[in-house]
């Protein structure tokens, strides 16, 4: 795993997964620019985008890459509107044309053979209606669910504290102590410690 910071109106953690030269890029939320030259120096091919949900934060640089986007199907109101994904709010325009991106809606549950695990995503919905974890190996990136102390902001449009708060629990309770959480802002932690 790598992760790059991107700097943005609220900085994020990119991670990188690979295998071999091939990677997979969860939540490329800003400089694109910065991303491509990474890939390039590096020399890895970017298979596939995997977002954790549809905030500005998360999809500025959604078009960096020419892949497949996997996404879970409750977050498609998000990503379509950009009064719910923050680029409204910021006085920002996308830089592309959703419809001519290669979207892959998923469900709870979705998985994908990666080199030595499968990458599955596990639906946490409360940030967003249709955030997700995506679990890999030891590893779940988290996104805007779990943080290092704390969890997701649940005041922006479509968030639910009732729904979150259900979220945090039944992730505290299903997956294992020692999984070190990768959220998309802030440091890495792990299960047990935030249970």
């Amino acid at each position: 795993m790598e992760m790059l910071v991107l700097a943005g109106e609220i900085p994020v953690n990119a991670y990188i997964i690979r295998n071999g030269n091939q990677c997979f890029v969860i939540d490329p939320g800003y400089q694109k620019a910065r991303l491509q030259a990474y890939m390039h120096e590096h020399q890895l091919e970017v298979v596939g985008i995997l977002l954790t949900h549809a905030h500005i934060d998360h999809v500025e640089a959604l078009d960096a890459f020419a892949v497949p986007i996997y996404l879970h199907e409750a977050e498609a109101p998000i990503l379509h509107d950009n009064v719910n994904n923050g680029f409204t709010f910021y006085g920002k325009t996308q830089t592309y044309q959703v419809a001519d991106l290669d979207i892959h809606y998923i469900q709870d549950g979705w998985e994908y053979p990666f080199g030595a695990h499968n990458i599955r995503a596990l639906w946490t919905p409360g940030h967003t209606p249709g955030s997700v974890c995506y679990e890999y190996g030891a590893e779940l990136y988290s996104g805007d669910t779990l943080f290092a102390g704390t969890v997701g902001r649940w005041d922006f449009p479509l968030g639910n504290l009732a729904t979150l708060q259900k979220t945090i629990v039944t992730l505290l309770e299903q997956q294992p102590e020692n999984q070190v959480v990768y959220p998309a802002h802030g440091p890495a932690t792990t299960i047990g410690t935030e249970r």
